[in-house]
């Protein structure tokens, strides 16, 4: 039996979710091999997954730059277009030209959407994820996987709505993100017209327009090419996420009520300043919030836990064994999303440089030290590698 989808989900979401969840996967994962774990077969069934897709979608750039510059080609030939041109001239010549390109920009993103959908799922499968699963399993449903993994593939941001309590954006610059959204939207014109300059600059005269209006097609490609092989590395990601969550969990706290309840609130905030400090509710960080929580028990009424300042200032006033726990639960946190962001690598110094026990070294040898100890770990979990978090 199917889980029912809120009313108000946006209608891509929607699509991409139905698109996830058909289909089983020819091997489920089992506690022997679970997804976050990837073995020889899987891991080469990845690769081939994601290589075919980054093809379809440089191929399906090209070609669609090349019915673009077609079209101005020929336009160009049917109506000169100069200052002393007619208006119906003018109006015919980007009647044909923008018609073209409209159309054919539709019919690339609808094409890259879908393939990227399937792709993903094919993904998925091949990791042993059944995304149909019922709630509980694989730490969560398989419709609240199959839609962070939709809105991977449809390249929808996650939800900036404040989750258990933590804001993502507590700590956010307006006018960083502001900046980053520009920049999103303006790559790909951005680099064309660059290359059209280059283009128009290397050979002088000889850059004619046929020639510069073909100049789109390999910056098209390519942009298709690397924006999918991205999709491709974060849906791994997320699909690998829950499974590694519900092994972490248990490792870390294997007795929770023994911790007080400082140090209940200390992993609890660890948790959630990754959030905080990466900026976005990584589904992957959402759900490793969830289960610490559930794990610790109740933290008592009115509990801030998005102030990254107040959980530093907290958990230097906790014994040496609950330290150390905080230092674990801050680690997990800064792999589970694949990455580590600069403000989060900031604060995983600050923990290691306060909260870790002192070696007999100087703290910032030790500090980064144990940075790259953490990046290795983090990179262990991406290509689907077995990891611990040190005690």
């Amino acid at each position: 039996m199917s889980e029912p989808e809120p009313d108000d989900t946006p209608f891509l979401e929607r699509w991409g979710t139905r698109i996830m969840r058909e289909g089983r996967p020819s091997r489920a994962s089992t506690a022997d091999n679970p997804v976050h774990v990837l073995d020889a077969d899987e891991h080469a069934a990845l690769r081939a997954i994601e290589r075919r897709a980054v093809v379809r979608s440089a191929v399906a750039g090209a070609i669609s730059a090349l019915v673009c510059g077609a079209a101005t080609v020929w336009a160009g030939s049917r109506w000169e277009i100069s200052e002393t041109s007619r208006l119906a001239d003018v109006v015919a010549y980007w009647g044909v030209q923008g018609g073209v390109t409209i159309v054919a920009s539709i019919v690339e993103i609808v094409y890259l959407y879908w393939d990227a959908l399937v792709s993903v799922r094919r993904l998925a499968h091949a990791a042993g994820l059944d995304l149909r699963a019922s709630p509980g399993d694989l730490g969560g449903s398989g419709h609240s996987i199959a839609t962070a993994l939709a809105r991977t593939a449809l390249e929808l941001p996650d939800p900036h709505t404040p989750i258990h309590g933590v804001d993502p954006r507590r700590e956010s610059s307006a006018l960083a993100l502001l900046v980053a959204s520009v920049a999103y939207k303006a790559k790909i014109g951005v680099t064309t017209f660059v290359l059209k300059a280059l283009v128009r600059r290397a050979l002088g005269r000889f850059a004619t327009r046929q020639l510069l209006a073909l100049a789109a097609l390999p910056v098209n490609a390519i942009w298709n090419g690397v924006v999918t092989f991205l999709v491709l590395r974060e849906a791994r990601i997320r699909a690998m996420g829950p499974s590694a969550v519900e092994a972490l969990v248990p490792e870390l706290f294997p007795d929770a009520s023994a911790l007080s309840i400082e140090a209940r609130r200390a992993v609890a905030r660890a948790a959630a300043a990754a959030i905080v400090r990466t900026e976005r509710a990584h589904p992957n960080l959402v759900l490793f919030l969830r289960r610490v929580l559930e794990r610790v028990g109740p933290l008592g009424d009115r509990i801030v836990l998005d102030d990254t300042a107040l959980f530093l200032e907290h958990a230097q006033s906790l014994d040496a064994a609950e330290r150390a726990l905080v230092v674990r639960v801050t680690i997990a946190a800064a792999i589970l999303d694949g990455r580590t962001a600069a403000n989060e690598a900031r604060l995983l110094a600050t923990v290691l440089g306060t909260l870790a026990e002192q070696a007999d070294e100087p703290t910032g040898a030790r500090v980064k030290r144990e940075l790259a100890v953490v990046e290795r770990l983090r990179r262990a979990f991406v290509r689907g590698r077995p990891f611990t978090i040190p005690a």
